[in-house]
């Protein structure tokens, strides 16, 4: 049996978080009626002439910053020929040389617990072709160009990556960042972050590269994953039997879990790129690449250390990682002064929900970072219990208002004083004597059922805590 190891490499398209197409002021939303969202630019008109997206060319930029590529100061646009329904100008608006980035390298967790970092080769700007729809039931196919000339950015790495997860996890580390940055959404389900995935055999230890495949578009990770398995397989079959493997592109049908071949593999000249006439060089001053660098959040892994130091859940952690804003927002409310736990807690539990439920930023919201730190810091007292909080965060969340002084207007204040407590707990045991005697039998899982009583009784306003704590005490032994 051979003793073949996988060389992979990978090229990512990240749709640019933009409002309009790459070249026209035609909107990039999805779902719109097709060919609604269309100009003379994006549909390949004889004559509509170019015109450069300057938002686009800074996310490209931002993206290579945070990947430690360098951006070059001048960068040019060619002509990627071939033909294809939805590719309306009969070619495709792309960089080869020089890109807007060049360089840089990401690091992953492996398998095994460590860390390992994959070269890029470059990062560069392109349009998108539209989308072919086929009707089986009619026996046609027709094209939607609403997405023609969507932004995007390609990413290109170095075969740097061995493996199957490898590949999952570097894909993952980079959705990440790109979505932290706000450089893309990311939604792969709408195509706004898809792969191709290069890969070929070559004898264990080898530093030859054996004959590749190209995988195209896969949009999620659990594809390229089982496109990779299966590739490794089939491809290790033909060089056991003493087949050739034909260098072409394939396509990875998830139904099945297999890859068929598409065409004969193309190299760059088969494209027969050239100079984009109808477009300028992208020139990149030396001043806009600075203030792109001083402009980058954190990055994702200091974030991760200093929350991981704040005590933090992990899943805590992993949320306000998913998108800038949120990181932005906590750190606004923990300026203030919040319990950090607390504040984590009301995010993930009441806050984020209800932005998401609007389908806002954090940052817009009418509740700002300092009410939701004064809110983190009642229930941190326990001056106001947990599910009265709950009970009446949609009025909190909308209001603007100081959280203590409407909490106090609608009678939420906790009880905590001893005296007043102790007349509810004798109160509940009265009431419910046999559960009592169970406890003080030594029925401990009765306890919450007494504490709940304790707190229905009292309108939930009882310090569930204290609540538990006089019930302890008055159902000892000697109290039933």
């Amino acid at each position: 049996m051979l003793d073949l190891e996988p060389v992979i490499g990978l090229e990512i398209h990240a749709q640019l978080l933009t409002r309009t197409k790459l070249f026209c002021a035609c909107p990039t939303e999805f779902g719109a009626e097709p060919n609604s969202n269309i100009c003379e630019v994006c549909s390949g008109q004889p004559g509509a002439l170019p015109r450069m997206n300057g938002k686009a060319l800074e996310l490209a930029a931002t993206a290579g910053l945070a990947l430690g590529s360098r951006v070059n100061s001048r960068s040019l646009f060619s002509r990627k020929n071939y033909f294809y329904p939805d590719l309306p100008n009969g070619f495709q608006t792309s960089q080869l040389d020089p890109p807007i980035c060049e360089g840089g390298s990401l690091s992953f967790r492996t398998a095994d617990g460590g860390t390992k970092s994959a070269r890029l080769n470059r990062v560069h700007l392109e349009d998108d072709a539209g989308k072919c729809v086929h009707d089986e039931k009619r026996g046609v196919s027709l094209v939607d160009l609403n997405r023609a000339g969507t932004p995007l950015i390609e990413i290109v790495t170095e075969p740097d990556l061995s493996s199957s997860y490898e590949a999952m996890e570097f894909l993952k580390k980079l959705h990440a960042l790109l979505v932290f940055l706000k450089v893309t959404e990311g939604r792969m389900e709408e195509g706004e972050f898809r792969c191709d995935v290069n890969i070929s055999l070559r004898p264990r230890g080898s530093s030859q590269l054996g004959v590749r495949g190209e995988i195209k578009n896969l949009n999620s990770f659990k594809f390229v994953g089982q496109a990779i398995e299966y590739e490794i397989v089939r491809q290790t079959a033909l060089y056991e039997r003493g087949e050739p493997v034909l260098q072409e592109t394939l396509h990875f049908d998830s139904r099945k879990g297999e890859t068929r071949s598409l065409r004969s593999k193309e190299e760059a000249h088969d494209y027969r790129y050239f100079p984009q006439p109808d477009l300028p060089p992208v020139v990149v001053p030396e001043a806009t690449i600075e203030a792109l660098r001083r402009g980058l959040p954190e990055s994702p892994e200091r974030a991760r250390e200093r929350l991981v130091a704040l005590g933090l859940r992990e899943a805590q952690i992993a949320l306000l990682l998913e998108r800038v804003e949120f990181l932005e927002y906590f750190d606004q409310a923990l300026a203030q002064g919040g319990e950090s736990g607390k504040i984590a807690s009301l995010m993930e539990e009441l806050f984020l929900p209800q932005c998401q439920k609007e389908g806002i930023s954090p940052l817009e919201a009418p509740m700002k970072p300092a009410f939701l730190a004064s809110l983190a810091k009642i229930l941190a007292s326990g001056a106001v219990g947990r599910r009265k909080i709950q009970e009446l965060f949609g009025e909190l969340y909308l209001s603007g208002r100081d959280p203590a002084a409407l909490l106090e207007a609608k009678g939420a204040s906790q009880i905590s004083d001893e005296g007043a407590l102790r007349e509810i707990v004798a109160g509940v045991i009265a009431k419910f004597p046999q559960d009592a005697r169970k406890y003080a039998a030594g029925e401990e899982k009765v306890l919450s059922f007494l504490v709940g009583k304790v707190m229905k009784e009292s309108g939930g306003r009882a310090n569930p805590q204290k609540a538990a704590e006089l019930l302890k005490a008055e159902l000892a032994p000697r109290g039933v």
